[in-house]
C-alpha cells in the first residue's frame, strides 16, 4: 500500500515536471502519410501531413493539423484577449491522429499522448521494441542517397530508407535508431507509408506539449483496450450521455467504425 502510494506521489511529480518543460526546437521535417482506414479496400487512401520537430536532445512528432490547433489554444491561453475565437479552431481540417510521440535522446523510453474523446493518455514504450537490421541496399530519394533498414513492430513489417546526410537518428511516429534520418518507411501492404516531402530550420519554443486536463498516466495496453472498449461500446455511451439517437444514427456510426478497422498498430 505505502509502495502504490509512493509510486503514485512520484509519477504527478514527473508529470508536472514534463508540464512545465520547455522544449526548444530547431529542425521541422514535414512527412507525407499515405494510409488505407479500411484493410479490405485498397483504392481508398487517405494522406496528411506530420510533422517531426528536432533539437539535439529531442523530438516531437504530431499531425500538422493537430499541431496548429495546440497553437492556437496556446495563443488563447496566453492572450484571451487575442482575436482567436474557438470558431477558428473548429475550422481546421480534423485529424484522425490525436498522438505527440516524445523521444529525449538522454532517454530509453519514448512518451506517448493520446486520446479518447475528451480524455487524455501518456504511457511510456521502450525504444528496444524497434530492433533494426540495416541492409547493404541503396537508392536515392528525394535527392537523398539512403540505406535500407528493415523492422517488425506492432503486427506489421516495415521497410525504411534512412540518409546519413542528414545525422539525426530519428524518423515518423515512434521509429527512430538508425544512423541517419528516416526520409520513407511503408509496411510491407503499403496501408501505411511516410515520405519526408520538406525540411526547415526552425526557431521554437514547445511549451504545451503535454495535456492540462483530463490526463491519465497508464499503460500502452491498458491505454490500446480503453479504445477499443470505447469502439465496441459508443453507441451506449452515446446514449447515456443523454443524446437520443434513432437507428439510422446508430447505422451510419456503426458503419464509419466498421470501415475503420485498420490502425498502424495492429498488436
Amino acid at each position: 500500500m505505502i509502495q502504490k502510494f509512493i509510486l503514485a506521489i512520484v509519477l504527478l511529480i514527473l508529470t508536472k515536471i514534463e508540464a512545465q518543460t520547455q522544449y526548444e526546437l530547431s529542425h521541422k521535417f514535414t512527412y507525407l502519410l499515405t494510409y488505407q482506414p479500411d484493410s479490405t479496400v485498397t483504392y481508398n487512401k487517405q494522406s496528411g501531413e506530420m510533422f517531426l520537430l528536432t533539437s539535439e536532445n529531442s523530438s516531437v512528432f504530431q499531425s500538422k493539423n493537430g499541431y496548429l490547433k495546440d497553437s492556437l489554444l496556446l495563443a488563447i491561453e496566453n492572450d484571451p484577449n487575442e482575436e482567436i475565437s474557438m470558431a477558428d479552431i473548429s475550422r481546421f481540417p480534423k485529424t484522425q491522429f490525436h498522438s505527440k510521440i516524445l523521444k529525449k535522446n538522454s532517454k530509453d523510453s519514448i512518451i506517448v499522448y493520446d486520446k479518447i474523446v475528451t480524455d487524455n493518455f501518456k504511457y511510456l514504450e521502450y525504444k528496444g521494441n524497434i530492433k533494426w537490421k540495416i541492409s547493404s541496399d541503396t537508392q536515392t530519394i528525394n535527392g537523398l542517397k539512403c540505406q535500407k533498414a528493415t523492422t517488425s513492430y506492432g503486427g506489421r513489417d516495415y521497410e525504411a530508407w534512412f540518409s546519413d546526410e542528414i545525422p539525426i537518428s530519428d524518423g515518423p511516429y515512434k521509429f527512430s535508431g538508425l544512423p541517419g534520418l528516416i526520409i520513407k518507411i511503408s509496411d510491407s501492404k503499403k496501408h501505411y507509408v511516410f515520405e519526408l516531402i520538406s525540411k526547415s530550420k526552425i526557431d521554437l519554443t514547445y511549451t504545451n506539449l503535454e495535456p492540462k486536463k483530463n490526463l491519465f498516466f497508464t499503460t500502452k495496453s491498458v491505454f490500446f483496450d480503453r479504445r477499443e472498449d470505447f469502439k465496441e461500446n459508443i453507441i451506449e455511451r452515446i446514449a447515456q450521455s443523454g443524446f437520443i439517437i434513432d437507428d439510422k444514427y446508430k447505422a451510419d456510426v456503426r458503419r464509419k467504425l466498421k470501415k475503420r478497422n485498420n490502425p498502424i498498430e495492429l498488436e
